[in-house]
């Protein structure tokens, strides 16, 4: 999971789809979604003000048994996993266990002098330069990755930029380990599910043993689909144990509007390590990093935004600060993509103006990105329109959640162009299109012959 999965829906966003209307609208929104994108279940917290305002379940946790949602129902958190493991670091760091400052090297014996660069906080905000590029097989303990890591040479110098990956939790894990003398399933259960009450969170413990893949009991957890070809089908991923920290949680949204709003309140931590998680690390340069202690931020209709989203859409955690205003959505669907928890935030926030588009001087380019998004759609992605960079990036992603995205917000109704600069020969444009049930702002990169190097939805104010 990238930063909120490369980037979603724009602060303009609307939803207007033709469907029976309900008593409250995100009951509504909710079942636009879940027509449009095949979602068999779903469920929705919103805490507004320190109080849970909505929580409800919808749809099916299980197709083959029928089993129905709940504000109860575990679901597969994935990334969005981070959210948990961001407070139980917090929370040994609170218990004088460990330091945000502390050299990763003091933790691992024979670690290699650059890991003295590396701090704990490194890890949690993906800055540290460990290296992704390396294979840690399914069955590894975090001290065998961590070893491994070791042997591998720094991706970049610690501190220099942020690149989101799962070798940082890993070790981040290993760390949290040996500090506690607990496994991280027993740091999640002591730190967070106990303290709080939680019922409905942990992990099956899912492994692999040959041809058998065995797992604990979780009562009435939803299972995960992928809807394609025109038929659901199940899609359950194998996390290893060792990077439960990364993803594999399992959570209901009543657990999460409860872990919320223990956060919020100062009841599980400090404001002082809240405000770790909900504020940017800094990079060496001075400059904010996209993370902060494990979550992530941006900008949403003007607003600072923090959370994280998972799966790409099977958890969504959207936290407001200065509306204080949380929305937890999860689905059990893998072919969406992280819209939900945004639409139902714009029912509680006011209008933002309107941009006004430029003259656009390059009508042919508009007109083939309006081709090109209506073919994706449809599952046509011609690699011959992009450069080759587009090609690495575009044309995979608009080859699967790409295309779920665009079947989930309907045809384009209007296209506009926001803003144009020419770096290097190549145009870098920002447009807003009016799709059927939302509006998404774009970041469209075209070489002088009109090949797309990038066609990039926003996640909010990023243009």
């Amino acid at each position: 999971m990238i930063r909120r999965f490369i980037a979603l829906a724009s602060g303009a966003a609307v939803l207007a789809l033709a469907a029976p209307a309900y008593a409250d609208p995100v009951d509504d929104v909710v079942a636009r979604y879940m027509e449009a994108s095949h979602i068999p279940g779903a469920a929705i917290a919103v805490i507004e003000d320190g109080r849970v305002s909505k929580l409800e379940g919808y749809g099916l946790a299980n197709l083959e048994w029928e089993g129905r949602v709940t504000a109860d129902t575990p679901f597969q958190t994935a990334s969005a996993s981070k959210i948990f493991a961001a407070v139980v670091l917090m929370r040994l760091v609170e218990q004088g266990r460990l330091s945000l400052d502390d050299p990763v090297a003091q933790f691992f014996e024979g670690s290699p002098e650059s890991w003295s660069r590396i701090t704990v906080r490194h890890l949690a905000g993906h800055m540290s330069g460990l290296s992704d590029g390396f294979q840690r097989g399914t069955a590894m303990t975090v001290q065998e990755v961590a070893a491994e890591a070791m042997r591998q040479p720094l991706a970049y110098e610690p501190g220099t930029e942020a690149r989101y990956g799962i070798t940082d939790f890993i070790v981040m894990t290993a760390i949290m380990e040996q500090v506690s003398g607990l496994t991280y399933p027993e740091l999640i259960r002591r730190e967070i599910v106990a303290p709080l009450g939680l019922s409905h969170t942990g992990f099956t413990m899912l492994r692999e043993t040959g041809p058998v893949r065995a797992a604990e009991i979780m009562p009435g957890r939803a299972r995960v689909y992928g809807y394609r070809d025109g038929v659901q089908r199940d899609e359950e991923a194998l996390y290893p144990v060792h990077a439960y920290a990364a993803g594999g949680l399992y959570s209901s949204a009543r657990d999460i509007a409860t872990l919320m709003a223990a956060l919020e309140s100062g009841r599980l931590l400090r404001p002082e390590s809240f405000s770790l998680l909900t504020r940017p690390t800094r990079l060496n340069d001075g400059s904010d990093g996209p993370f902060g202690v494990g979550w992530t931020f941006g900008r949403y209709r003007g607003l600072d935004t923090v959370g994280h989203s998972g799966g790409p859409a099977l958890a969504d955690v959207l936290y407001i600060p200065s509306r204080r205003l949380i929305v937890v959505a999860l689905t059990n669907q893998r072919r969406f993509y992280p819209l939900l928890a945004q639409s139902v935030a714009d029912l509680r926030l006011p209008p933002v103006p309107e941009p006004t588009p430029i003259a656009d001087t390059r009508p042919e380019l508009t007109g083939a990105l309006r081709t090109f998004l209506t073919d994706a759609a449809a599952g046509r992605v011609d690699p011959a329109l992009f450069t080759e960079r587009g090609q690495r990036g575009a044309v995979p992603f608009y080859r699967d959640f790409g295309q779920a995205m665009l079947i989930t917000v309907g045809p384009i109704r209007e296209i506009a162009l926001l803003s144009e600069r020419v770096e290097n020969g190549d145009a870098r444009r920002l447009y807003r299109i009016a799709f059927e049930r939302r509006t998404i702002d774009f970041i469209v990169w075209a070489d002088p012959e009109g090949r797309f190097g990038a066609i990039q939805p926003l996640s909010g104010d990023d243009g």
